[in-house]
């Protein structure tokens, strides 16, 4: 936690959209427009002067009620592969919230830029190992500037990065006890992918194939700490909470690896562990996801599978996404179950809207928020999940936005509709 002054930088804009054009960047760009104080002062940045112009055109007249704050923001211009570019742009503004993945590939030198220019940054990249590497170069240097670097700002990662801090405080403040285990679950979802996304997840699993297969085939949980009360749970399982059949959850592994990591830093309790699933509607149905799920990650060994999709049009291409009306008609429901020594409670995350564009728009959006107008002594500088740095003012910013994060000391039931149901 911060013990350096907290006043930001006094910057030409408090929030730079970096990506603008991006189907994820517009979407903020219309999110921030609606949802940010009157007096923002936002620019929307990328490689295309033409391309942001239009994006600024289309929004504005697309968004009658905010036309005039659309067209107010700024364009900035500059290559992810120019450093110096980056440092330039990166001092104009107090906080950058990028949508340019892989971030692996076009993101490093814009987070080293953020640092050095004592620039605060929030990202919804799922790339755990990049943002650990990140956190090796730049932790602390970010915290002598007194930088928040806060990437995981999606729906990876979240839903179960602040859902475990909601069950940790919980913990701590009802049963005065270290949290020590939290079993999350997926019990319904609808959502879609956009180009983007997909491009992101094929040059993740293209390079780690060899090890989706062993995390997808292996049992993912140690048993270690924590979970040694828990029978051990491979990649199909009965869950006898919740009363339905488990199964792999994609981005288990990445929820997981930020959840714990968390937990380190802010001390939930000893060994602490978060594990993650997918609730199907039987064993047949858990089955089928298992083997297909294993089906795509031997397809993407080969380079060539992705290209193959796009030229097919079987997956969208980069800057393509689902509708708006699949957005607004998606949704998902996160259940956790956790464990002191002697309590176990539970908890809910859900939202109401497709969790990989309606919800993390709305998670990076408020993320932004936050850094750019909320920043106290709570606020922790360097290279962390969103819970770290920005904690319960994160939290109640989402919760006003109809985001629900709920504990109960009670197993909250899966939804009755069809429609809440995977």
């Amino acid at each position: 936690m911060s013990t350096s002054a907290v006043t930001p930088p006094k910057r030409k804009y408090d929030i730079l959209i970096w990506g603008a054009t991006s189907f994820t960047g517009e979407r903020l760009v219309e999110y921030l427009a609606a949802n940010a104080p009157g007096d923002t002062r936002i620019a929307i940045g990328g490689r295309n002067q033409t391309k942001l112009e239009g994006v600024r055109a289309r929004l504005s007249a697309k968004h009658l009620s905010v036309s005039s704050a659309i067209e107010a923001m700024d364009i900035v211009i500059g290559d992810s592969a120019d450093a110096a570019r980056m440092h330039e742009i990166a001092s104009q503004t107090r906080v950058v919230a990028s949508t340019v993945g892989p971030y692996a590939r076009y993101g490093t030198n814009l987070v080293h830029a953020c640092v050095d220019e004592m620039t605060d940054y929030c990202d919804i990249t799922g790339e755990v190992p990049w943002v650990k590497q990140m956190h090796n170069e730049l932790n602390g240097q970010a915290v002598n500037n007194n930088v928040h670097i806060a990437s995981l700002c999606g729906f990876d990662c979240i839903p179960a990065d602040l859902g475990c801090m909601m069950l940790a405080e919980h913990a701590r403040e009802h049963f005065k006890k270290p949290l020590l285990h939290v079993k999350g679950s997926i019990v319904g979802i609808r959502t879609g992918f956009s180009g983007g996304t997909l491009a992101t997840i094929g040059e993740q699993v293209s390079a780690e194939a060899k090890g989706v297969l062993s995390s997808l085939i292996a049992s993912h949980m140690s048993l270690t700490g924590a979970g040694k009360q828990f029978q051990k749970r491979g990649m199909i399982h009965y869950d006898k909470t919740l009363q339905r059949w488990q199964t792999y959850w994609l981005m288990s592994s990445v929820n997981s690896a930020t959840a714990d990591w968390a937990g380190s830093v802010l001390e939930y309790g000893p060994d602490f562990e978060y594990e993650e699933s997918m609730s199907t509607r039987g064993l047949i149905h858990a089955v089928a996801i298992a083997l297909s799920l294993i089906y795509v990650a031997i397809l993407a060994m080969f380079g060539f599978t992705f290209s193959a999709l796009y030229a097919l049009k079987i997956f969208p291409k980069p800057g393509e996404g689902p509708s708006e009306s699949f957005i607004q008609s998606g949704f998902f429901s996160l259940r956790l179950e956790a464990s002191t020594e002697n309590h176990t409670f539970y908890g809910k995350v859900a939202g109401g809207s497709e969790p990989g564009y309606g919800e993390t728009i709305k998670y990076l959006g408020e993320s932004a928020l936050c850094l750019a107008f909320d920043r106290d002594e709570s606020f922790r500088p360097g290279v962390y999940p969103p819970s770290v740095i920005m904690g319960n003012a994160l939290l109640r910013r989402l919760r006003n936005k109809d985001c629900v994060f709920k504990v109960s000391d009670e197993p909250i039931p899966s939804a009755k509709s069809s429609k809440k149901r995977v």
